[in-house]
């Protein structure tokens, strides 16, 4: 563990006070917040809470947000008590905005510390990789994404392996946690689901477990080997992430609890990515798997056919076989050259704050992708391309699809991308004015499956240049710019796989 004596010393009385409260009533409370923030659920009647927070009055200045929660229920685990007798409790709204309070001190100090005008930029994307995630709610568009895209042969066969179960299993299972924690934060043991009716049985739970559980003494020597007492003090891994549900004592009975449901969701989505990646023959298989999955965003989101789309193909010039994109989509004037990549970038390049090696690292990574996706429109424009012939006066719109946002914003970051990618064009000899003619845009899958809705109605010329040839909005991810300048088509974006995940997720015989 890394040590600033400041940021210690600042961090003691938050430390002093959660070791008065009880483990589980802090958790329940930690629970219900969650609930109402992310879920729109009635914080319980036990709990004192500030009348304006319900009032939906200007609450932001002191009201708790959920990247707050998520690291005050990890001090709450290392500090407070199994069992106390201590009056003072997280129930009762002076103490709960006192501890908050506290908390928000030592982040103070360690922006005092460590924060200034050289790495602000940086402190801002750490900031959007630890904020904006929970400002996309969970739900589930958001579950059956992951499942379609992992639930190919394959993918599943890795996991079988890895897990014991199937992918299919896991959400199943996944799902009836979901049904009981939106109600209550905890599981009592031994378990009492209804097995036979979910088409499962009690060693697959326990698979699941392995995979979304541990005991809450494991659970809290791995938080405390985690935190730092420096800059990372808010931005180290949480074993929370890989095990959002505690085995532990609940009211004195032995119980599975769960204290942010949100943590579970990512754990089966994003994370099961985490837990399987380094798997041979993943990598390629889940790449594939991915680009199909954005053909099959594409066909659903066609429904009034405006737009035309084709996959990937193959073509040689010479002896060299190449490929085309991965997807074009287009219309009369315009085209989308789509290249879906689906790795992520690392966790240190995310909280880094002083070595500006580990971003470079992934942006050159990032800036060698976009190389490649200018390469193939070269080929393109000297009409190589099999099937999509040139023409001359069609704008090309080249796109890299990701599995989730890199925010990218921010000059010193966009800068330092360009200049990357400046170099790998010299060094090739592509024209320079490529970038300036078709500029790039880096897009979740998220984003992408409302953008393509709104091109339905838009076409895909008045959709892009607003986005691309506007020196603000370019910096802006998509669903932003999608809710400020396409408002009224916003609101008709929908679910595009609704009655395929009813049918994935109906039981069987029920």
């Amino acid at each position: 563990m890394t040590q600033n004596q400041n940021i210690y010393n600042t961090y003691k009385p938050l430390r002093n006070n959660l070791r008065k409260l009880c483990l589980d009533e802090s958790l329940f409370v930690i629970w219900s917040y969650t609930q109402y923030m992310q879920f729109g659920k009635k914080i319980s009647k036990i709990i004192e809470i500030h009348p304006a927070l319900l009032g939906k009055k200007d609450t932001k200045s002191w009201r708790p947000n959920e990247w707050e929660l998520e690291l005050l229920v990890k001090e709450i685990i290392i500090n407070s008590q199994e069992i106390c007798s201590s009056s003072l409790s997280l129930r009762k709204w002076n103490h709960f905005y006192k501890v908050l309070s506290r908390l928000r001190c030592v982040r103070d100090e360690v922006a005092k510390t460590y924060i200034d005008k050289k790495n602000v930029v940086t402190e801002l994307y750490r900031i959007a990789h630890r904020q904006f995630p929970w400002q996309s709610r969970p739900d589930f568009k958001f579950l059956f994404r992951y499942y379609k895209i992992f639930s190919t042969s394959i993918i599943n066969d890795i996991v079988q392996k890895i897990l014991g179960i199937s992918v299919r299993d896991l959400y199943y299972i996944g799902l009836a946690f979901f049904a009981i924690y939106s109600e209550k934060p905890e599981i009592y043991l031994p378990l009492e689901l209804d097995l036979e009716k979910l088409d499962i049985n009690l060693d697959k739970v326990n698979k699941f477990l392995n995979f979304t559980s541990e005991n809450l003494s494991t659970l809290k020597d791995k938080i405390i080997e985690e935190q730092e007492f420096n800059d990372r003090f808010e931005y180290t891994y949480n074993s929370m992430r890989a095990f959002p549900i505690i085995k532990m004592p609940f009211k004195r009975k032995d119980s599975l609890v769960c204290p942010m449901v949100p943590l579970l969701f990512w754990r089966i989505t994003s994370g099961l990515y985490y837990e399987i990646c380094d798997e041979k023959d993943f990598g390629d298989n889940f790449g594939h798997s991915f680009q199909e999955y954005i053909g099959n965003v594409i066909e659903k989101a066609n429904s009034n056919k405006a737009i035309n789309f084709m996959k990937e193909e193959e073509y040689h010039v010479g002896r060299n076989r190449k490929d085309t994109v991965d997807w074009i989509v287009y219309d009369k004037d315009s085209a989308l050259f789509i290249e879906c990549k689906a790795r992520r970038i690392s966790l240190p390049a995310k909280i880094e704050l002083r070595d500006n090696s580990i971003i470079a690292k992934e942006l050159d990574k990032m800036a060698k992708i976009i190389l490649q996706i200018y390469k193939t429109i070269d080929d393109y424009c000297n009409n190589l391309y099999p099937s999509f012939k040139y023409e001359e006066e069609r704008q090309i719109y080249p796109i890299i699809l990701t599995m989730e946002n890199w925010f990218l914003f921010g000059d010193k970051r966009s800068d330092l991308l360009d200049k990357m990618i400046i170099k790998e064009f010299n060094n090739i000899n592509l024209p320079i004015d490529y970038l300036k003619k078709m500029p790039y845009s880096i897009c979740s899958v998220e984003d992408f499956e409302g953008m393509i809705q709104v091109m339905q109605t838009t076409y895909i010329k008045k959709f892009m240049d607003r986005k691309v040839f506007d020196k603000e909005k370019i910096e802006w991810l998509f669903h932003s710019f999608i809710n400020n300048e396409f408002a009224v088509e916003s609101k008709k974006i929908k679910f595009l796989f609704e009655d395929e995940a009813k049918i994935a997720f109906t039981i069987p015989n029920s």
